[in-house]
């Protein structure tokens, strides 16, 4: 994959809930031909620049990996960048209903139930 074809990936799935490998929901835009990452717990957009996602890409053509550790080294947005990716390709799944809204089986099992357990 080449950066811009990232980059055209990105702008396809503008504002669309993506999740990366652990399942934390994020938002990707392009802003002067950079990625900007927006975990939807914060709503704060971060790039961390061309340099660090063309390494991060230098990297992930080579060796394939889905594992952000494997990138520490390259780029701080390396779990933003996989699951970016795999939502193109689907090996990662898009945000379920229960992910985007917040709820998930064991929390609302827990509120029905109204024990800890």
């Amino acid at each position: 994959m080449t950066y811009e074809e990232l980059l055209d990936l990105a702008r396809r799935l503008e504002d669309q809930p993506l999740a990366t490998v652990t399942g934390r929901l994020f938002t990707v835009g392009v802003y002067l031909d950079s990625l900007v990452f927006s975990p939807t717990s914060s709503g704060i957009g971060q790039s961390d620049g061309r340099k660090a996602a063309e390494r991060f890409l230098a990297r992930y053509n080579a060796t394939g990996s889905l594992h952000p550790g494997d990138y520490a080294d390259v780029s701080r947005n390396a779990s933003y960048l996989i699951g970016l990716i795999g939502a193109a390709d689907g090996r990662s799944a898009r945000p379920s209903a229960a992910q985007r809204t917040g709820r998930t089986r064991s929390s609302s099992s827990s509120r029905i139930c109204g024990s800890r357990r």
